[in-house]
């Protein structure tokens, strides 16, 4: 294991791997949420394939701290959507990243708030011990692991 790496480093062990086929027509995040709140997932981390027929996705501004978002009304192909499960405010949070192909084969990424799936083939691998909580970091404006 690398030491010294960054100013929060934890060693987790590996738990269960789940592999799911997500609804149609249900929403991407709210799908990767209820699953780890079912399964009572406070860590983890994902990979999806798939495609949406609408996302939203946003990118974060480092000046103002704020997020800008961008509606994506057309269907897609998700090329990979990777992402993490901790808790925020107690409960299972999702944060997840996607890029995203037109027909044309333009893409485009950031950070998903909603996808709206087509077909979408989720893995989850649990990672358990302390479970990795978010907390307002005030130096990013982010919600970042604290502990």
């Amino acid at each position: 294991m690398m030491r010294g790496m960054g100013l929060l480093e934890r060693e987790l062990k590996r738990g269960r791997s789940l592999l799911v086929r997500l609804d149609h027509d249900a929403d991407l995040v709210d799908q990767i949420f209820r699953l780890a709140a079912d399964e009572s997932i406070h860590t983890g981390a994902f990979s999806v394939i798939g495609a949406l027929t609408q996302a939203e996705i946003a990118f974060y501004d480092q000046e103002s701290h704020e997020y800008s978002k961008l509606l994506v009304e057309e269907n897609t192909e998700l090329v990979s959507c990777t992402g993490n499960v901790s808790i925020r405010e107690g409960k299972p949070f999702v944060h997840a990243h996607v890029v995203l192909a037109d027909s044309d084969g333009k893409t485009i990424g950031g950070h998903l708030l909603h996808g709206n799936i087509f077909a979408a083939e989720l893995f989850l691998i649990e990672l358990s011990g302390k479970p990795m909580i978010r907390e307002s970091d005030q130096t990013t404006g982010l919600y970042l692991w604290s502990g």
